[in-house]
């Protein structure tokens, strides 16, 4: 798997600052995401409906929030989420190299309260609680070592971190 830290370094370098080093970087995609494209390949257009339907009560089941500041900038775009020595900041993707492209957003450390992971089969399901209350939701794909990410969150950040 691609060093995402690395590559924000390297690639996203123009929107560093002067000093600013990047401790870690994992791809953020909305819940649910790798799923649907496991389904898409492997069943086509069948394998994407059942999976469709099967998914379809979880999205009703769930009670719609209004977005929420800090959290807002997590649109449900495959993005690039780095924390680095004097920030974080929220990548745009690119599709083709999965390189950084633009910063959508970026908050300093004491903006974020909490990283929470939750194993699943391919991914790790994430939620990050901002100071406003707000809350991002995404997966984070397992390859990426969304573990080693959480422990390089929590020592650049202070915020609490659970796996």
């Amino acid at each position: 798997m691609v060093d995402f830290a690395k590559k924000v370094q390297k690639k996203g370098a123009e929107h560093l600052h002067p000093g600013e080093e990047v401790v870690a970087a994992v791809p953020w995609q909305r819940p649910g995401s790798l799923g649907k494209q496991v389904a898409f390949s492997s069943g086509g257009l069948v394998g994407a409906a059942v999976y469709a339907a099967a998914n379809r009560n979880k999205k009703d089941d769930e009670a719609e929030e209004p977005a929420a500041s800090a959290a807002e900038a997590f649109d449900g775009k495959q993005a690039i989420l780095a924390v680095t020595s004097q920030r974080i900041i929220l990548f745009s993707q690119s599709a083709m190299s999965g390189a950084p492209k633009d910063v959508v957003a970026e908050w300093s450390h004491d903006q974020v309260k909490e990283l929470h992971l939750e194993k699943q089969k391919l991914t790790h399901r994430a939620e990050l609680t901002f100071a406003d209350g707000s809350t991002a939701e995404g997966e984070i794909v397992r390859a990426a070592k969304p573990e080693r990410f959480a422990e390089s969150f929590k020592t650049a950040t202070g915020a609490v971190v659970t796996v």
